[in-house]
């Protein structure tokens, strides 16, 4: 009865055991082709680790199984649209999970502007975030349409207390005139509105149009509290596992570093949750990565096992992300255009290129390595500057990866130079082989 529906989750798990990427690798976006397409993000960048969006999606073969079941299939063919969204979050247990579940909220709500519809299809929500799924639809065949701008409001007018949102990169395609997307939110503390609108810029070329769309949710699940107080120590440097935040879309592990340590621990790769199973949870893949709370304290965020219910649970990691402290940055001349201090091995090629308010650099290393790479700037009395925005390209050569990462800092050449880049990830790591019981 639902052949369609089983043969593309059969399809979707073909592609997760085709894909055979080690553990260590579980962190890392794709940003292949990607040329200067800037991910939109509205996230303070001394307390945001972002990793960078992927322009496609990159399928990671830690995901064992997904479980066909007559229900799931059932399911998907009742809502329309509904497989093109399981694909979409197909590198995402935790979300997929609450699909599988019938956690997934329909909602339909659409508005029609010159040609162009646009839907919020549904929606997987929780105390701290909302995960949107969307639709375009044109008349005209447009070579991509894309988002510039997304607003989240209200409906009562009291304010949201946004941390961090990002809605993807252009839409293209050479077949039809549809196409899907998903807009992230998560908040500072958790929200209490149900009611909200959200307001859309849609652009395409010689297309521009503001789309206002009002909904509403409901069945928030609440978020599971987890104690752990843990210690591990990796190569002399000491870290404690303080807690667990489990919600539908995603594990929050709140970690504390010793201030004592001789190397900044920028981050941890290959984090992830293991059951009695021997069943994973891995890095958020294709998102916020995690936050930080302090120079020492940070969360980190893995996919959610919220609707499992393991007899035991342990954390594990095998590598982390390091750089001795007095490393832990880069200085850049911008009427020189060129870096005068960065960590050893020179990893950065020396000269950069400022365009406009963007710095952009090049990277060459062995391995393949796709983190965005910078936080905080400042400028040279160590006041910070403003960073709303990145973007990463990459390309493959015979011998070793090229890369070339960029920073937007408002108003850059007012700034009083030279400017300091503190590094949020650099090829460089600590190892060990940890597995901590934590329930």
């Amino acid at each position: 009865m639902f052949e369609k529906e089983e043969k593309k989750l059969v399809d979707f798990k073909n592609k997760y055991d085709d894909a055979a990427i080690p553990v260590e690798a579980l962190d890392a976006a794709i940003m292949a082709g990607f040329k200067k397409a800037k991910q939109k993000k509205k996230t303070n960048v001394k307390k945001w680790m972002i990793t960078c969006a992927a322009a496609v999606i990159f399928l990671s073969g830690f995901f064992a199984s997904i479980r066909i079941s007559p229900a799931f299939a059932s399911y998907i063919a009742a809502i329309p649209g509904m497989d093109r969204i399981v694909e979409m979050i197909v590198h995402d247990k935790g979300m997929l999970a609450a699909v599988e579940n019938e956690y997934y909220q329909e909602i339909g709500i659409s508005e029609e502007k010159n040609g162009v519809k646009l839907t919020i299809d549904g929606a997987i929500a929780d105390e701290n975030g909302i995960v949107l799924f969307y639709s375009l639809k044109s008349e005209k065949k447009y070579e991509s349409m894309w988002i510039d701008k997304v607003d989240l409001k209200r409906l009562d007018g009291k304010e949201l207390k946004q941390s961090s949102w990002s809605f993807g990169a252009p839409h293209t395609s050479e077949k039809n005139s549809t196409y899907q997307g998903m807009i992230e939110y998560f908040f500072k503390e958790p929200y209490e509105a149900r009611e909200f609108q959200i307001d859309i810029a849609v652009g395409a070329s010689g297309y521009s149009e503001n789309f206002k769309i009002p909904f509403t949710l409901k069945n928030i699940k609440s978020v599971k509290h987890l104690a752990i107080n843990k210690e591990a120590m990796v190569e002399g440097q000491k870290i404690n596992f303080v807690d667990a935040k489990i919600s539908p879309l995603r594990v929050g592990i709140r970690v504390k570093i010793d201030p004592n340590n001789t190397k900044k621990l920028l981050n941890f790769d290959d984090l992830r949750l293991l059951d009695e199973k021997g069943e994973t949870w891995g890095k958020i893949q294709n998102g916020i990565s995690g936050s930080r709370i302090s120079e020492n304290e940070e969360i980190v965020y893995l996919q959610s096992n919220y609707f499992n219910q393991p007899k035991e649970l342990y954390l594990a990691f095998n590598k982390i992300q390091a750089i001795d402290k007095d490393e832990a940055y880069l200085v850049v001349d911008i009427e020189k255009e060129k870096i005068i201090k960065q960590p050893k091995g020179s990893q950065f090629n020396p000269l950069v290129t400022v365009s406009g308010d963007d710095i952009i650099f090049k990277m060459h290393t062995k391995e393949e390595f796709t983190y965005f790479m910078f936080g905080t700037p400042k400028d040279r009395d160590g006041k910070e500057l403003i960073s709303e925005s990145g973007f990463s390209n990459f390309a493959d050569n015979e011998d070793y990866q090229v890369y070339e990462h960029a920073i937007n800092i408002k108003n850059l050449h007012s700034a009083k130079g030279p400017i300091s880049l503190e590094l949020s990830s650099y090829p460089s790591w600590i190892t060990g082989s940890e597995k901590i019981k934590i329930k």
